[in-house]
């Protein structure tokens, strides 16, 4: 790989997880760690990220500029295993809720394929994948977000107070111990809200790299969830966090 094509890979990168770690870095573009700290330095110079030890995280004034098929590359297989086993708990003529979430596009996928269920999504990357489907679609309506693809605002709202469901499948932008679960956006972070009042279970989808996280959109605390899928790469620390509430927990 050229330099500029190692350093455009890292700052798209970072651009969806916020923060990177040289070793990581090392080991994924299979270069030293005194290359990766050159890279980091230029794209701090840029203004896309700060360095900070051990690697860097994302400058928040930047625009994130990553297209829907890029974002959903990252953590692919981690998206994968959480959506396997969220399908595993869905029934027969379960009435679900599905955001508009990457992870969500899995479960989709998986969904396709079972038959009998009703399925309300805000999301139209998710409801693409349910077309053909022997499933009732539900799509919310509302205002379109170009980054998310999901629909939000009054009309959405609305879908999901008049909504009665068994499970709400919810991913997050961030999950923070201390300040709860939160989006990136306003609106989508409100719906989300109303989502949660509306489903009997709440099962949180969130890989790894969303612990630790805050984003701007409060959605609620993590006690408001009935249960929680992550996977496997979750650090020791948050793990410990994780034994400590009253929350069921899956890691796959």
């Amino acid at each position: 790989m050229l330099n500029a094509e190692r350093k455009e890979a890292i700052k798209r990168k970072i651009l969806v997880e916020q923060t990177v770690l040289i070793q990581d870095l090392c080991s994924e573009f299979k270069t030293s760690p005194v290359t990766i700290r050159k890279d980091l330095d230029a794209l701090e110079k840029e203004g896309v990220l700060k360095r900070v030890h051990g690697g860097g995280i994302l400058n928040k004034t930047i625009e994130m500029d990553l297209s829907i098929s890029e974002k959903e590359k990252i953590h692919l297989k981690e998206k994968e295993r959480i959506a396997k086993f969220a399908e595993s708990l869905i029934k027969d003529g379960d009435v679900i809720i599905l955001d508009s979430g990457f992870t969500a596009i899995h479960i989709a996928r998986r969904l396709k394929f079972r038959k009998g269920l009703k399925i309300i999504t805000n999301g139209l990357n998710v409801a693409n994948e349910l077309v053909g489907s022997n499933n009732e679609l539900i799509l919310t309506g509302g205002v379109f977000n170009l980054y998310t693809f999901g629909l939000s605002g009054g009309f959405a709202e609305n879908v999901f107070n008049h909504t009665v469901a068994d499970k709400l499948f919810l991913g997050v932008d961030g999950v923070d111990f201390d300040k709860g679960l939160t989006a990136a956006n306003y609106e989508e972070a409100k719906l989300n809200q109303v989502m949660i009042k509306s489903a009997s279970e709440t099962i949180l989808i969130a890989d790894s790299s969303k612990f630790g996280k805050k984003a701007i959109g409060y959605i609620g605390k993590l006690k408001d969830v009935n249960m929680i899928i992550t996977d496997k790469n979750i650090s020791s620390k948050y793990l410990g966090k994780l034994k400590k509430l009253k929350v069921k927990f899956k890691i796959v």
